[in-house]
């Protein structure tokens, strides 16, 4: 890692490290190798059949290197390093794909299914049958236990009946030729779609339609059968690197507790980077204590998260219940998180931590999530800074990046905020949903927020900046909070017909910003002292002083997700940008946006600029990443 200078809000330089072992011995493993076995000494000549026999024997200064094939266990390292120059490295071999995974094979044939009413399905297509192999399911059955668990009976008169049936479903999954199959509540459901299964109880047999109705004859199912793929049982273990694997398939529980496909164990400084991190049914990574109710512990947190891909997971990409402080999340990749459409469970996000300290999210990427936040810093989070992200194409109610209750300073700076909306409408006979979602930025009850430098377009639903009071009753630390000394400083808006609230007009400073004129009417909102007030610029700077900088202008703009494009034009006066003190005379930004010195020298010129996002050297998806499970190749 380069040396480099990253200021936090309170003014003090975020604390890099990385691994710096000098590695003095390496284990081999091969499942594929015609000489691999447990019984070996873990030479290149002979290695080892499973990975989880170099982990209980690892010590730190060691290196476990896994060649190429499928490897169906969960690693459990049995022990830690020691600190940054004394660590335990698990590394796919370069240049080899190596998958650990949740799931495993089920052998046919498949017969087709008897014994149940089931309408008959739209073109004659046949409802299929398969015993799940006990023997692979030795304490633990995702296919018997369900998602809920027993406290969230605790709000069981709030959830609407397609919610209910969600959270009574099974953990466990299928996939077909890489792709997943969705879980139905009731059998009779297999009659009405392709590409479908439901389990019998106990949970060792499985009834299905794949997608198109394909003969499963023909077909390679798989079934997750762990909870987990890598994940010591001793925790608190620290100084652990996970370097180029692709995970996936693990059928856990709905969070809280947090335990992730891939997870510390509530351990300390792990570097997990150039993973894949795939169809885990909840939870992806977990970072933090996992439960609310664990007692904090020492040492915590100081994870390097970067440059993964971290998609497909149906509740959380990475959550953290505190004991997180000090992390940096970095040049990743977050897309497709969500599918299991539990949003109003409240947990659900590409990133989701609670009460962080000093954590450094960058350059990362959050895209095509539906049902969940991009990011979620949840209460009493302090010294956080997200800076230089992507978020687009995410369709929720809480925001595409929230940070909740919060009362010490948090800075939010240099990302782009792109194709932002709410949830589709919840029918009201099924329920009444929380709030009016599709928010860009969401500051809720708390103080000391600066938003900065960001590019906000295309949030037709809701404000691109909502900094307000909605939990004004609820104490935290003692006391309630405020909507106070709150910065939105040089900010672009673009297609934004609801530009900025303010929770009241005190204390609360906007300036230096640049808005699309073709969005002025009543963009701006006042709540607090009642009522309630909606104004247009003029009104906004007339009566309350705010933004008397900015400007408007006549603003064209497109942002592509895939590859992080951005054209647009201004034909206007452009603002008088402020001084933004958090930044402390670092800040790499030109203009108003996310924009550095040549790019915004474009915009000034007033041609249209065609600027590519720079976020990091993310890696390649793996060979077959569009197909989840374990591939035919390399199965073991």
């Amino acid at each position: 890692m380069t040396e480099e200078t990253v200021k936090m809000p309170d003014g003090a330089d975020f604390v890099f490290w990385d691994d710096r072992t000098e590695y003095t011995r390496t284990y081999h493993v091969a499942c594929e190798h015609p000489n691999a076995s447990d019984a070996n000494p873990g030479t290149e000549d002979l290695p080892f059949a499973t990975i989880n026999r170099p982990a209980e024997l690892a010590q730190p200064c060691q290196k476990v290197l896994v060649h190429r094939g499928v490897y169906r266990e969960c690693v459990r390292p049995a022990r830690g390093g020691e600190g940054p120059d004394n660590m335990i490295a698990y590394e796919a071999a370069a240049g080899e794909e190596v998958t650990i995974t949740g799931a495993e094979q089920l052998e046919g044939p498949f017969e087709p299914c008897c014994g149940w009413k089931i309408p008959p399905a739209r073109d004659g297509a046949t409802v299929w049958t398969a015993d799940l192999p006990a023997e692979r399911f030795v304490g633990y059955n995702p296919f018997s236990a369900i998602l809920m668990f027993p406290h969230y009976l605790t709000f069981i008169n709030d959830w609407t009946e397609g919610e209910t049936h969600r959270l009574q479903c099974r953990r466990g999954m299928v996939f077909a030729n890489g792709q997943a199959l969705r879980q139905v509540f009731r059998v009779a459901e297999l009659a009405e779609s392709d590409g479908v299964f439901w389990v019998e109880e106990p949970g060792l047999r499985i009834h299905f339609r794949l997608h198109d109705d394909t003969d499963p004859n023909a077909t390679t199912l798989e079934v997750s059968a762990r909870e987990q793929v890598f994940a010591p049982r001793v925790r608190r273990l620290g100084y652990i690197r996970v370097s180029g694997f692709r995970l996936e398939c693990a059928a856990g529980c709905l969070p809280v507790p947090q335990r992730g496909l891939i997870s510390p164990s509530r351990g300390h400084h792990w570097i997990i980077e150039d993973c894949s991190i795939r169809w885990a049914g909840t939870c992806g990574l977990d970072l933090g204590k996992e439960d609310w109710s664990a007692t904090p512990h020492e040492p915590c947190g100081g994870h390097i998260v970067r440059r993964n891909i971290i998609a497909d997971c149906g509740i959380c990409g990475i959550a953290g219940a505190s004991c997180v402080d000090d992390s940096l999340i970095e040049d990743n990749l977050f897309e497709r998180i969500g599918w299991q459409n539990l949003e109003r469970l409240l947990e659900c996000a590409g990133l989701k931590f609670h009460v962080a300290e000093g954590v450094l999210l960058r350059r990362n990427v959050f895209r095509h999530i539906r049902h969940a936040a991009g990011v979620w810093l949840d209460v009493l989070n302090k010294n956080c800074r997200v800076t230089q992200n992507v978020f687009a194409d995410i369709h929720t109610f809480i925001g595409a990046c929230y940070i909740e209750c919060s009362h010490h300073p948090n800075l939010v700076d240099g990302n782009v905020f792109w194709d932002i909306h709410d949830t589709p409408e919840v029918p009201r006979s099924e329920g009444a949903r929380p709030v009016q979602g599709g928010v860009g930025f969401n500051g809720d009850t708390g103080e000391n927020i600066t938003v900065t430098h960001n590019f906000f377009g295309r949030i037709p639903d809701h404000f691109a900046v909502s900094l307000h009071l909605r939990q004004h009753g609820r104490m935290i630390a003692g006391r309630s909070g405020l909507c106070r000394r709150h910065k939105v400083l040089n900010n672009v808006f673009v297609e934004c017909p609801k530009q900025i609230i303010f929770g009241r007009a005190e204390e609360n400073s906007s300036d230096g910003n640049l808005f699309d004129e073709a969005h002025d009417a009543a963009s701006f909102r006042i709540d607090y002292p009642l009522p309630q007030t909606f104004q247009n610029l003029q009104g906004w700077r007339e009566y309350y002083g705010l933004d008397v900088h900015s400007s408007q202008g006549r603003i064209e703009a497109d942002f592509d997700p895939e590859t992080l494009t951005l054209r647009w034009k201004v034909d206007g006066l452009l603002p008088a940008c402020q001084d933004v003190g958090e930044l402390y005379g670092l800040s790499p930004y030109a203009g108003a946006g996310p924009f550095n010195a040549e790019q915004w020298r474009q915009i000034e010129s007033g041609g249209s600029a065609a600027i590519v996002f720079n976020v990091g050297s993310r890696p390649e998806p793996p060979k077959g990443a569009a197909e989840s499970p374990a591939s035919e190749k390399g199965k073991k």
